[in-house]
């Protein structure tokens, strides 16, 4: 259906392509012989070039930083929601509607898909409860985190929504979570903005490289059974197979980096 179309995972950049062609529209039959309807036009000019932009970089994977997400506080900076207003406005009002229908349809905002580790999306927080975590992985460059206060330890990696890290930044995510496992401090979450593509992508590497799992297909088998959502696109499982076959699935205390 259009939720798996233009949703998390897969064709995620088709939503901006399509905001963008609605905004150009709306401005091309707004009449420019009327004063007062130039600011709105231009307004609607501005938004279709940003959506066509952010559609573009989606698709050619590239451009994460440009807006700002801080990897050592987590926060978005002000002038990033000024100058890519039309991004933010429509990723944060399709990401909150998303997240409402999900739970409507019995999805919570985050699953405990083995003991100790959490998939989640950008809503999380909303858990019941207050958690501590003893790690979390940040796979969004479009929104705040909101556990900086709760988590001992934070890792960024800046992914627009269905375009999975590297093999390299998986490694790394896989390592650090390796590493913060069995803390007393808390679980482990992994989040991005569904809870679907880009958290699983990154939590299969993290079971695998913890001892949990024997390889990320076995991985993905288990987190399904824990949270159905939880898809991964051709260049998630690209991502994961590269992963793999550079890296291996040797777990981290047996290759001696922990003791």
């Amino acid at each position: 259906d259009w939720r798996e179309l233009m949703g998390a995972v897969h064709g995620v950049h088709l939503k901006y392509v399509a905001a963008s062609a609605v905004c150009f529209s709306v401005a091309y039959h707004v009449g420019d012989d009327d004063a007062r309807l130039v600011p709105w036009r231009a307004l609607l000019l501005y938004s279709a070039l940003t959506h066509a932009l952010f559609g573009l970089l989606f698709v050619m994977r590239w451009g994460m930083p440009v807006l700002g997400k801080s990897p050592v506080t987590g926060r978005v900076p002000w002038w990033s929601y000024v100058v890519w207003w039309p991004f933010h406005g429509l990723t944060w009002l399709y990401t909150y509607l998303h997240t409402l229908e999900s739970e409507r349809r019995g999805v919570p905002v985050a699953s405990e898909v083995a003991p100790g580790w959490w998939v989640g999306g950008r809503y999380a927080r909303w858990m019941p409860g207050r958690r501590q975590w003893a790690a979390t992985i940040d796979l969004t460059c479009e929104f705040p985190e909101n556990c900086m206060d709760s988590t001992t330890r934070y890792l960024l990696l800046r992914c627009w929504d269905g375009v999975p890290p590297s093999p390299a930044e998986i490694e790394e995510a896989a390592v650090f979570a390796a590493m913060a496992a069995g803390d007393p401090t808390g679980d482990i979450m992994v989040h991005c903005a569904h809870g679907r593509g880009r958290s699983t992508t990154v939590m299969l590497a993290c079971l695998v490289r913890a001892g949990v799992h024997p390889d990320w297909q076995s991985a993905f088998e288990a987190v399904r059974r824990m949270r159905p959502v939880c898809k991964l696109n051709s260049k998630m499982r690209k991502a994961l197979s590269t992963w793999q076959a550079r890296y291996g699935t040797v777990p981290l205390k047996t290759k001696g980096v922990l003791s």
